[in-house]
């Protein structure tokens, strides 16, 4: 059973579970800035559409007990904030499965001017805005007047106040906004601190997108990126997000900053689950908004077109086509090697200079366990691979001349051979014939398996001179971990050959399939 029929009924149940599970994060505020007679206003969605919202206060009076205070639009205003607000609220908003809670630490504070709510991020040289829109929202006739340290200033500057950044003009600076709502009046204020110093602000760049399609199939997910570069600007007074013609159109997106070659940005990532009709030909547009200025980028989705359609499903079918003939090529590469081999010969051969294709090594001698070993190598072996496919062999005890050099011969033939066959029996890795192991070139030496390695060479012609090594299998009993240190290798890396001594012809057919494969393409000699 393959591991994807095996695991995917637990991942498709552990999908639907995680499905059912409740995604909850809590995050806290501290708002420390609010002076008591003044309105403000709590927001903890600013940028989520379709989210139910459930304000409570955590400890002390309930919400509907207390005066003053009430939901607009999902957000908690204070009409006037006083002394007895001060408390934790709690902001719970849930999407599906997916919660938010935004626990706000509010302090109330007896002063006439709030404390410094918004730093001089702007780090503007030459204006200061009033950003207090959501109450010129109220009432577009209100009216704005400043104050240095709290002390008011004379002048009519509107929402707009020129600043002056000498050292006896820096400090902390109020708008303060009166305005009427629901036939009551009432006052708001906005704190900022300017500094000494001169920053150039950087206004916020889209990077992309400008104004683009993005081809999509119906019925399937999409995402759509927006990046903006935000220079030095600080980021607490810089936000990215998107809206859309539609204002019921659920958007969800999630937004990141990063820092590439030392230049800040802000990405958000807009996800679509599934793509309906009504998302498309519709202005998605991304906004990144700050006190410098607000820049924005939009995108429509576009059906994807039958051509590109097409395309696709081609450069599919041509991959799926591929990978099957890969797969079959694998797994018949045997067959297609030898298939190639019969008809190109001359082009599957190269001249490489060797006298053999292959240089047979087994153990034989008057043992009578060797027996096997010496049927297979001198009768069954050069039958299949001499005698029907044109093999040039070097047998050892079959090839060697009267009177050379044993040594010698084990060497030169090696190094003259393409191949190296080694037989192997029980009888190879038994402790009573450890001394008579591999005995090429039938040398019957009486030493240790190390020293013969050392002395033929063996190890040396797999590693300097290239020399592939092919193990065959005589007979049952022959176990790796018994085997000289070379051979362990060679079985682990290559593999081996089992020869079956009592099948037919039939049963050993795919090992002489093997064996052709592993052997050089044959040479014209």
């Amino acid at each position: 059973m393959s591991f994807s029929t095996l695991y995917l009924p637990w991942i498709l149940l552990s999908a639907v579970w995680l499905a059912e599970i409740d995604m909850h994060l809590t995050h806290r505020r501290s708002e420390d800035f609010f002076a008591a007679g003044l309105v403000f206003r709590l927001q903890c969605n600013r940028y989520r559409q379709n989210v139910s919202v459930f304000w409570s206060r955590v400890s002390g009076p309930r919400l509907e007990n207390l005066s003053g205070v009430s939901i607009r639009d999902d957000d908690l205003w204070f009409l006037p904030v006083q002394l007895n607000h001060s408390g934790q609220y709690s902001c719970f908003s849930r999407k599906g499965n997916e919660t938010w809670e935004t626990i706000f630490d509010v302090f109330v504070h007896n002063e006439t001017c709030p404390r410094r709510n918004r730093e001089d991020d702007v780090k503007s040289t030459n204006v200061l805005r009033c950003l207090l829109s959501h109450i010129f929202e109220l009432d577009p006739s209100a009216q704005v007047t400043w104050r240095n340290n709290c002390q008011p200033l004379s002048g009519n500057y509107g929402t707009v106040f020129p600043i002056n950044r000498s050292p006896e003009r820096v400090g902390l600076y109020s708008c303060f906004v009166n305005f009427t709502f629901e036939g009551e009046n009432f006052s708001a204020a906005q704190t900022t601190e300017i500094y000494n110093q001169v920053i150039v602000v950087t206004r916020p760049e889209i990077i992309y997108p400008r104004q683009d399609t993005h081809a999509v199939t119906l019925g399937e997910s999409t995402e759509v990126s927006c990046k903006a570069l935000v220079g030095e600007n600080d980021m607490d007074e810089t936000d990215i997000y998107w809206i859309s013609d539609i204002d019921d159109l659920d958007l969800n997106y999630e937004s990141t900053t990063l820092e590439e070659s030392g230049r800040k940005y802000m990405l958000s990532v807009l996800s679509i689950p599934e793509v309906t009709a009504e998302y498309l030909y519709v202005n998605l547009t991304c906004l990144v908004q700050h006190p410098a200025g607000t820049v924005s980028g939009t995108v429509q989705l576009i059906p994807e077109s039958p051509k590109h359609y097409r395309l696709g499903l081609g450069l599919a079918a041509v991959l799926a086509l591929l990978m099957v003939l890969a797969t079959v090529a694998l797994i018949f590469r045997v067959d297609l090697v030898l298939a190639f081999r019969d008809v190109c010969p001359s082009a599957a051969a190269c001249n490489d200079g060797k006298s053999y294709d292959a240089y047979v090594s087994y153990l034989h001698g008057d043992q009578l366990s060797s027996s096997t070993a010496m049927t297979f190598a001198l009768r069954f072996l050069p039958a299949e691979l001499e005698d029907l496919y044109g093999y040039k062999l070097f047998i050892s005890g079959r090839d060697e001349l009267p009177g050379e050099a044993v040594h010698e011969v084990v060497a030169d033939r090696m190094s003259r051979s393409r191949r190296l066959i080694i037989v192997l029996t029980a009888q190879s890795q038994s402790d009573v014939s450890q001394k008579a192991l591999l005995s090429e070139a039938g040398m019957q030496m009486q030493e240790s398996c190390s020293v013969y390695e050392q002395r033929v060479g063996l190890y040396d012609a797999l590693v300097k001179q290239g020399l592939k090594v092919i193990l065959v299998q005589v007979e049952d009993g022959v176990e790796e971990a018994q085997l000289p240190e070379s051979l362990r290798f060679i079985w682990r890396t290559r593999g081996i050959l089992r020869w079956r001594t009592n099948a037919g012809d039939r049963a050993n057919r795919r090992f002489w399939k093997r064996m052709r494969y592993l052997m050089p393409p044959r040479q014209r000699h």
